[in-house]
């Protein structure tokens, strides 16, 4: 393997939709533990913490300056939100469309760049999140429209959304500077203990649960969380947040693919239909790379 020094860009967009694959079973594992979404949250975090401690240990511990401990304890703060919000948003409404709604956050990344950080984006991105954010609806628009109302579940996949695209920025910035190995270890610990705290300020159970459940934690630390999220921060050392996150619409494609076969979620025609138009407008928002 290369060093991050001298990236291959088709590397870096294969650990992309790695991590792509991996997130999209997120909202399944979930769905299937026996535990508060909140729990689920924090276990995830914890099985992931102990799959990367090895790999840390074996990279060495490194200690960023002051300023850069900050970013990623914000960028921390800001996961460990999204989590929160979007595991909840998951038990109050369907698999696809929390994650639907949650993966709105390529429209904050967006702005975002534009507005925070002055860089200027050329018509065919936005051409291009129009096309896959047009293909995420046809996905699970059908569902939504049956509520219109925007219930609190939706609300709370919004709120994740906008954590989920600060997150992305931070991270940006950060990996500039710090390897992925140093940046996952420090940010993982931020969220274990915002994690923890809103668990033990809800008082709720941490112990006790069925091997499923149990086994759901493992699986979303390990395969969602650690592989997940350890192969698109890799890619956030290479590429900007502007296109990882156009990137991360194909998670809820995915999502509705495997919700079908596992959870028996209908999948339509317009939801496949949906996942064509999403994989078009990703390959416009990367077509110039």
């Amino acid at each position: 393997m290369k060093s991050e020094t001298n990236p291959i860009p088709l590397k870096a967009y294969l650990f992309l939709l790695l991590g792509v694959f991996c997130i999209a079973w997120s909202a399944i594992f979930v769905k299937i533990a026996h535990a508060p979404a909140l729990t689920s949250g924090f276990y995830r975090y914890f099985f992931c913490f102990l799959g990367l401690l090895p790999i840390w240990l074996y990279k060495k511990i490194k200690i960023p300056n002051q300023k850069t401990l900050l970013w990623i304890i914000l960028g921390g703060f800001f996961f460990a939100c999204d989590m929160a919000l979007w595991n909840l948003s998951i038990l109050k409404t369907s698999a696809s469309v929390s994650t639907l709604l949650a993966n709105n956050a390529s429209i904050f990344v967006g702005l975002g760049t534009l507005f925070i950080f002055k860089q200027r984006l050329p018509p065919i991105y936005w051409i291009g999140l129009l096309v896959a954010t047009i293909g995420v609806f046809t996905v699970t628009g059908r569902d939504f429209f049956y509520n219109p109302s925007l219930g609190t579940g939706h609300l709370m996949a919004i709120g994740a959304a906008v954590f989920y695209a600060g997150y992305l920025l931070i991270t940006q910035q950060v990996r500039e500077s710090v390897d992925v190995v140093n940046f996952m270890g420090w940010s993982l610990i931020t969220c274990l203990f915002f994690s923890y705290l809103l668990c033990w300020q809800q008082d709720l159970p941490m112990l006790n649960f069925d091997n499923q459940t149990w086994l759901s934690f493992i699986a979303a630390g390990l395969i969602c969380h650690l592989v997940g999220w350890l192969s698109i921060n890799y890619a956030l050392g290479f590429l900007p947040a502007a296109i990882v996150s156009p990137t991360l619409l194909i998670q809820p494609v995915l999502t509705s693919i495997i919700s079908f076969f596992l959870l028996h979620e209908i999948l339509r025609k317009e939801q496949i239909v949906g996942g064509f138009i999403v994989i078009l407008g990703v390959y416009l928002v990367n077509k110039k790379r």
